[in-house]
């Protein structure tokens, strides 16, 4: 999927309605927002990388997402590909979190992104691997029928929180 929006968009209108009408829990229909959204961040990843976006490691999602950072610090966000920051910079949070995360030159709220990035690669590259494609090819109608037949089977099976395991 090529991703050629300027600026990008992480989740549009539409797709927000076709999630609200997925036959998804609450919580199931915010993961499906934040895989979406992350597989953006991702697929620009992978294109600046020049690899394929399964094939991303959580320090080079780490590490880019730092590049990223600096840039926007050293040259404003509209030079940067996050175009975020924090209204309130000064109530950054305590990260008391050990991970491959911990040390990168980060905010606290941009290290919590890292992280739901990270995350959300776990399910994108299952989703990709069950279409058998590149996870940069996946649509956003594919992910939502992904997790709408995983929520269903894990429903059936009993099991609470379907989306909630990656």
């Amino acid at each position: 999927m090529s991703v050629s929006q300027d600026p990008i968009q992480f989740l549009t209108l539409s797709e927000a309605h076709a999630i609200d009408g997925a036959l998804l829990s609450s919580m199931e229909k915010f993961m499906t927002r934040i895989t979406i959204s992350s597989m953006r961040i991702i697929t620009h990843i992978a294109q600046d990388l020049n690899i394929h976006a399964e094939e991303i490691s959580a320090i080079q999602i780490v590490q880019w997402i730092e590049r990223d950072s600096q840039i926007r610090k050293e040259q404003g966000k509209d030079a940067a590909f996050l175009k975020w920051d924090s209204p309130h910079p000064e109530l950054d949070f305590e990260d008391i979190r050990q991970d491959q995360v911990t040390p990168a030159k980060l905010s606290g709220h941009e290290k919590f992104l890292t992280r739901m990035v990270i995350s959300a690669m776990q399910a994108l590259v299952a989703i990709a691997k069950d279409y058998s494609i590149h996870l940069e090819d996946l649509t956003v109608e594919q992910i939502i029928t992904w997790v709408e037949r995983d929520a269903k089977v894990k429903r059936d099976q009993g099991i609470e929180a379907a989306f909630l395991s990656w």
